[in-house]
């Protein structure tokens, strides 16, 4: 009989879904669930984090809060919906301190500030490891709404920031490497629920996910949906500040921290090449173009050199 760790999340979570089906406009694979509700879509997320898989040690308990709530925020920025509120629900050890589980959740409200959301209530249960669930919704225009299938042959493919920062961060505080930013990046990451409504009210993207797995893995999830390609230019992304000096210290390719490491939650599209002026103006330099759809395979160029693209990424139970 085959286990989790035999299977992947991956293919725990397809074989889940086998035979599923849904009446709802958008269903599961996508990053969050979309439910018509008349001229709009309630778009729907949630995810969970448990200190065993996401809350390194030094973590603290503000920035514990803000974590849960941001990468369920991430989904609804992902789909380009407006956040509209978070459901928090918590299993907590009954020695912990009050004080902890206050700091938490004032670091959830934070987050739900930056968003511009409410905190909408939520549940406490008894367990032996913390683990937080969250459920984020929120609402966008039907024919607003971003999806990670839709991209097309001759579009360009950009993300909302640089890449490798959140993994710098992770493997510079196992390997006791100064740096800061990279850490603060990776315990504190920023939804860009605001960039995903410039994406969706421009009408110039036609494919958007965020790039919670690793880069790699993202374009590869965005090529099988569309039925698309993708030359990536390796030169055009975008680095974390840190990544060459951790890469060269902690001896970890810098291959790997740019696109194998989850973590990330900037946005990942593709969009028009009519529409560059405009996102790039709106985005206020947060639009970095690193490659092409085109033809059916994924490459990665390098230099005169072009390779097949690696697209795996982060998975858990592997």
């Amino acid at each position: 009989m085959k286990t989790l760790a035999d299977l992947g999340e991956k293919a725990v979570i397809s074989l889940l879904l086998e035979g599923v089906k849904t009446a709802v406009a958008v269903g599961p694979g996508d990053d969050a669930a979309a439910v018509d509700i008349g001229s709009q879509y309630l778009v729907i997320s949630t995810d969970v984090v448990s200190r065993a898989s996401h809350l390194p040690k030094g973590m603290t308990e503000w920035q514990i809060g803000w974590f849960a709530a941001a990468v369920n925020f991430s989904d609804i920025a992902a789909m380009g919906a407006r956040p509209v509120g978070l459901v928090m629900s918590y299993v907590l050890p009954r020695d912990m301190p009050f004080e902890d589980l206050r700091r938490i959740s004032q670091g959830v409200k934070d987050c739900c500030t930056f968003v511009g959301a409410d905190l909408l209530g939520g549940d406490t249960k008894e367990g032996d490891e913390m683990v937080i669930a969250g459920t984020a919704v929120g609402l966008v225009d039907k024919d607003k709404v971003l999806l990670r299938r839709g991209a097309r042959e001759g579009d360009l493919l950009a993300v909302t920031g640089p890449i490798g920062t959140a993994a710098a961060g992770y493997i510079a505080m196992g390997k006791g490497i100064f740096a800061p930013r990279s850490v603060k990046a990776l315990l504190e990451p920023q939804p860009r629920t605001k960039e995903g409504m410039v994406l969706s009210s421009s009408g110039k993207v036609t494919s958007c996910m965020d790039i919670t797995d690793g880069l790699a893995y993202s374009i590869g999830e965005l090529s099988k949906q569309s039925g698309v390609g993708f030359e990536v230019q390796w030169c055009s992304i975008p680095r974390g500040e840190d990544v060459a000096k951790v890469a060269v210290k902690s001896g970890v390719p810098e291959e790997d921290l740019l696109l194998h490491f989850g973590g990330e939650y900037e946005l990942l599209l593709t969009f028009s090449p009519d529409g560059y002026d405009e996102l790039k103006d709106k985005l206020g330099g947060r639009l970095h173009v690193i490659g092409r759809a085109t033809g059916k395979e994924n490459l990665l160029i390098r230099g005169d050199k072009v390779v097949q693209l690696d697209t795996r990424g982060y998975e858990h139970f592997r």
